[in-house]
């Protein structure tokens, strides 16, 4: 009887626990539930509430700008000062082409993604802000080495700044990307160009035509690719080949400028009727068409027409960008025409015009072979502030300015810092440079 009373005793408590076990494992999980719950819902309200900025950065990246700024305004309007949702409207800004603004709240809120950092760039570049955008630029080169976009945005950036040789380098390696080979080369053309180097600039652009025979999909339009190859090949003496060139884009669109160069060449190779045509087609639509004037000029005092060709330099006469070699034809058709005083006046003009263009050439040249250097960053602002790039102006300008420095710097950051008309370009102190 006491064993049967203990086994029924044994049976009970067996029975009992597998239930005290699951009251426990209840308990936990209604405790673990009552944890978990407000968690989610404190993690999840965040993610919910900024539904509206995942649905504009959405819009944003499927080429809908507007849209997506309309919704962030209304999230921003509720959450004012939300970091995330005024970097995403930065970049809606850059994308509706108003950089400012887009700058001013990158700078506010700091740049927390690649994407921030691409917004960042983009808009300095389009506000020229080259010192500004060259080391973001060389952050985002770094994790991405590989993106061709950036690596000729880079390279354009470099080469604003006249830092040519890494500008080619950078291009250099952007023409070995995938697909990139035409336009590689269209880019380095241009970079040599620009630095002065037409022997290698047409070097370059032969190899875009070996690829791409009809100069589609680059960075410029055929027309404009045939025209500046044709007038390189000017500048290396390679005139046939311009005379090709130029008439290429001429057949696809004739202007003043392509008729006035493809003059020049058809003269430079001894076809002077056709040149004559081109120019005056030329003149018909711009007057003060450089070297189509210059070459009906030529021509007419060929024929001792010096009252015609005097006729056709006149519109140049009083242009702000007269140059020395017009002014010399006006000398020598005056004196022709047995003007003294007048010719005497375009001769000391023709001298002093000589004197700026020699200084800008000299200029032009430390810059590009002295990069960094001090006198580089002087004439480097002195371009800048021509083109009215008083910011970045001042950011080269700024550190060279001391006591002591020489009286044309002090001269030009007077000039840029109150925007003033700037000290006479042949006042450069090029003999120490």
């Amino acid at each position: 009887m006491a064993n049967q009373n203990t086994r029924q005793q044994d049976r009970n408590s067996t029975g009992r626990q597998p239930r005290k076990r699951a009251i426990r494992r209840r308990m936990l999980t209604y405790l673990a539930l009552a944890v978990i719950i407000p968690l989610l819902a404190v993690v999840a309200a965040p993610w919910m509430e900024e539904a509206p900025l995942r649905e504009a950065e959405a819009l944003l990246e499927s080429g809908e700008p507007g849209k997506a700024l309309r919704l962030v305004d209304g999230f921003l309007s509720e959450h004012r000062g939300h970091e995330a949702a005024l970097a995403l409207k930065a970049r809606g800004l850059v994308a509706v082409q108003q950089p400012g603004q887009a700058l001013s709240l990158l700078l506010q809120v700091g740049m927390a993604s690649d994407k921030d950092l691409k917004a960042y760039t983009d808009a300095c570049l389009m506000l020229q802000r080259w010192t500004d955008a060259l080391p973001v630029l060389e952050v985002r080169e770094k994790k991405s080495p590989q993106d061709a976009d950036l690596l000729h945005e880079l390279s354009g950036c470099l080469a604003k700044l006249s830092q040519y040789d890494r500008a080619v380098e950078v291009a250099e390696r952007f023409t070995l990307l995938p697909d990139c080979e035409s336009r590689g080369y269209t880019l380095q053309g241009m970079l040599e160009r620009d630095r002065g180097n037409s022997q290698r600039c047409c070097e370059a652009w032969a190899e875009v035509l070996k690829r791409n025979p009809e100069a589609t999909d680059l960075q410029i339009t055929p027309r404009e690719f045939f025209l500046e190859y044709g007038r390189s090949l000017l500048q290396v003496s390679d005139y046939p080949a311009a005379v090709e060139a130029l008439a290429r884009s001429a057949e696809m669109e004739t202007t003043p400028e392509t008729n006035s160069l493809y003059g020049k060449a058809l003269m430079l190779c001894g076809r002077a009727e056709e040149a004559e045509a081109r120019w005056k087609l030329a003149l018909v639509k711009t007057p003060d068409a450089r070297l189509a004037a210059e070459g009906m000029a030529e021509i007419l005092m060929s024929r001792g027409q010096f009252e015609e060709a005097l006729g056709v330099l006149r519109p140049l006469s009083e242009s702000e960008l007269l140059r020395s070699s017009t002014s010399f034809l006006l000398q020598r058709v005056t004196g022709l025409l047995k003007r003294p005083e007048e010719a005497e006046q375009w001769k000391e003009r023709t001298e002093l015009l000589r004197l700026r263009e020699e200084a800008r050439v000299s200029m032009e040249q430390v810059v590009i072979f002295s990069p960094g250097s001090l006198w580089a960053n002087v004439f480097q602002a002195y371009f800048l502030a021509e083109q009215d790039n008083l910011l970045q102006a001042t950011a080269l300008l700024k550190p060279c300015v001391k006591e002591e420095s020489h009286e044309f710097i002090h001269a030009l950051w007077d000039a840029v810092e109150k925007d003033q008309p700037l000290p006479p370009i042949e006042t450069a102190p090029l003999e120490k440079n």
